[in-house]
This record gives structure tokens, sequence and C-alpha cells, in this order.
């Protein structure tokens, strides 16, 4: 399974609410004909110590395959997704990609 992980910024606007209603309904309809087996978005909080993470806001979406992601990062409707990242965030989020390794034992 491959996992595409968007992390956004602490310290950046990020309309919570926009995202929510319209940015993840968005990403399923773009992504979902191209493997996607799930979303999923963690909201980061300060640790322990009080100091704020280097990111806000972690989104993860889950593909059966590489092939799957690759035919979808070649989608024309993939700038769809970055178009709308200006109405809810001032910033562009880091992104990463890579295999989910099971672990023995879990």
């Amino acid at each position: 399974m491959i996992v595409l992980r968007v992390c956004y910024k602490s310290g950046l606007r990020f309309d919570e609410g926009y995202y929510v209603a319209k940015h993840l309904p968005l990403s399923k309809s773009v992504c979902g004909p191209y493997g996607l087996k799930r979303i999923e978005m963690v909201k980061f909080g300060p640790a322990p110590d009080g100091a704020m993470p280097d990111y806000q806001v972690m989104f993860s979406a889950y593909f059966a395959s590489m092939e799957d992601f690759s035919r979808l990062i070649q989608s024309p409707r993939l700038a769809e997704l970055q178009a709308d990242i200006p109405k809810y965030h001032d910033g562009m989020p880091d992104m990463m990609v890579g295999e989910v390794m099971e672990l023995a034992g879990k």
C-alpha cells in the first residue's frame, strides 16, 4: 500500500471548515478512481513541553499500489486539487509519498 502525506505548516492560515466541507470531498472525487483506499486527517497540538509542532494538520491518502498513485499524478484533475489550496491555506504544503510497511507482531 502507498501513502501520500500532505503536511500543512503551523503559523499559516488553515481554514478547517473549508478544508473538511469542500477540499476533502474534492480529494475523494479526484483520487477515488485511482485506487484510493481511505483518507485521514490528523490535527496536531502543542507537544508535552508546550512547543508548537512544525505542522498543524497532516492529510493522508492511501492507495492500493504505486501504479495507481502514478496514474493519479498524471491525471489532469490533479490541478483542481492544487488550485484549491489557496482557498484554505496560506502556503504550499509539504508532500511525501511512501510505502506502508507491515510490522510483524502488531
